[in-house]
């Protein structure tokens, strides 16, 4: 059979980081939040946070130390598109074309691509990628795969069709300035490749894209032999990202992408949440708007997370949320880092 990027995305396309999703609140899944806080006790140098509950409660650990941040750093692509919005620059209903967005995709995502053909109704034969290349989908719809999934090619396109001046100036106007902006694709192929290479390149150059596809077999295919790589992607701060999730509660368009179908307790009328994971790593941004108007935030970025820990991740999401909304869970989150 010839080898073809089909069918290498077939094979490789659901490794990698999974979704990060909130667990479902269980006891096996309050006991596993407690078993968190023991890691965290025991993994300091190896946690940044920053919590703000609104009412005058607040963590901050290593909240400077730059750490990796995996898709957490995609709300600076959600804020360049709500101002692109504003600008009359895009518009939400704006035709892409399938093919293209899927030319910024190479797997190793947990899946988060294929869950956005399903989420969008469009086939897909081998479970990768689209049938039909041609198929429209509007500009909204993958800024919501990359809010609801972290789709990285999604974050790629959008990258592309706003412009990195327009996402950086996004960031500071969020009080990031700070936040890095990173060609996603570029690092997957740093990666694949062993040397970094222009991602525009790649896109028209036909004998990298099948360097590239030779290289495949030889990636690292488990948990621990992606983790050194992990290590070395795009970082940032704790409170840099705390600060974005905060403004962003301000900014409509963002607020509705990072809030669209989470649950809220009484009293509350928002929470919104973008998380991120390589191997290794774990990331947590959150809100919590109240009806009485105050709002709460966090970012909680960790790393050395062994691959048994990480499959927990979801109980780790709900534990940060779980700080906004309950003081003495805040006060065990915060002696668990003191």
């Amino acid at each position: 059979m010839l080898l073809t990027r089909r069918h290498l995305l077939c094979a490789w396309g659901a490794a990698g980081a999974a979704t990060l999703l909130p667990a479902t609140t269980t006891a096996q899944a309050r006991t596993q939040a407690d078993d968190w806080l023991a890691w965290f006790r025991a993994n300091r140098r190896h946690v940044a946070a920053v919590v703000d509950d609104g009412r005058g409660g607040r963590v901050a650990h290593r909240p400077h130390e730059p750490q990796p941040l995996a898709s957490a750093v995609e709300v600076v692509h959600l804020a360049g598109y709500s101002a692109a919005l504003r600008a009359g620059l895009v518009r939400a209903d704006e035709p892409v074309r399938v093919g293209d967005w899927e030319q910024y995709y190479l797997g190793l995502d947990g899946g988060a691509h294929p869950a956005s053909l399903r989420a969008l109704g469009i086939r897909s034969t081998n479970g990768v990628t689209a049938d039909d290349p041609d198929h429209l989908v509007t500009l909204d719809d993958l800024v919501a795969s990359m809010t609801r999934f972290s789709d990285n090619a999604a974050t790629d396109f959008l990258r592309y069709r706003l412009g990195e001046g327009l996402l950086r100036a996004a960031a500071a106007r969020h009080d990031w300035p700070t936040a890095p902006v990173p060609e996603i694709l570029g690092e997957v192929l740093a990666f694949i490749l062993g040397r970094r290479v222009d991602v525009r390149r790649y896109l028209e150059d036909p004998r990298l894209q099948l360097e590239v596809l030779g290289k495949f077999p030889d990636l690292p295919a488990t948990y621990d032999g992606r983790r050194p790589w992990a290590r070395t992607t795009w970082a940032g701060t704790a409170a840099g990202l705390n600060r974005a999730h905060r403004s962003l509660t301000s900014d409509e368009v963002a607020r509705t992408h990072l809030e669209r179908g989470r649950p809220t307790p009484p009293g509350v009328v928002g929470v919104g949440f973008k998380g991120g994971s390589l191997a290794g790593i774990l990331t947590v941004g959150t809100t919590v708007r109240w009806a009485d108007g105050r709002v709460g935030s966090a970012a909680v970025l960790v790393r050395e997370v062994d691959e048994q820990r990480f499959a927990t991740s979801g109980e780790l999401v709900s534990l940060v949320r779980q700080t906004l909304l309950d003081p003495a869970a805040l006060r065990r989150f915060q002696v668990s880092l003191s």
